[in-house]
């Protein structure tokens, strides 16, 4: 299924927010993703996300800031372990993180279950580990609306995605 614009959401929905739009919206690459975050705060949108979604969007924040500082030269971990005495130089991406974890965005811990199920995702819909962890609690908790700017969604059937279309 095609995916719609993030700004189609309907008001008083359920909606899965994946880690990219969580670093879209924070570090304002998107505009529509910073109204998404901020909808959720207002409640207007429940948005809900795994604890995972949140490190992984703390790890994005954290290579973002060492190479925006020029302290390597891509972000990739393999380029900040090396350069690992730096790493308590950085404080932005940590700012980043509490202002992630001020959004009033419920965040739900992975039982067992969830990582068991995740594993006939992959297999059903070729997906990622992360990614088949998404789906696998959407289906656990009934959700069937997801933001993501990740294409790999689209052919996982029962999800809505929603999509910024403002970044390029």
């Amino acid at each position: 299924m095609a995916a719609q614009s993030l700004e189609r959401i309907p008001a008083g929905s359920d909606v899965f927010i994946d880690a990219n739009i969580l670093v879209y919206g924070v570090s304002g690459q998107s505009q529509q993703c910073r109204q998404l975050l901020e909808r959720c705060s207002r409640e207007e949108v429940i948005g809900i996300c795994l604890f995972e979604i949140v490190n992984e969007a703390t790890h994005r924040f954290m290579l973002a800031e060492a190479k925006s500082k020029g302290l390597i030269t891509s972000e990739t971990a393999r380029d900040l372990r090396q350069h690992y005495k730096l790493i308590p130089t950085l404080t932005d991406y940590w700012r980043d993180t509490e202002r992630v974890l001020s959004l009033n965005i419920l965040l739900l811990a992975t039982s067992e279950d969830v990582v068991r199920a995740a594993h006939k995702e992959r297999l059903t819909a070729g997906l990622l580990t992360n990614d088949s962890m998404i789906v696998s609690c959407m289906r656990q908790y009934g959700l069937k609306s997801l933001a993501t700017r990740d294409s790999d969604f689209e052919r996982v059937p029962g999800i809505t995605v929603f999509k910024p279309d403002d970044l390029h």
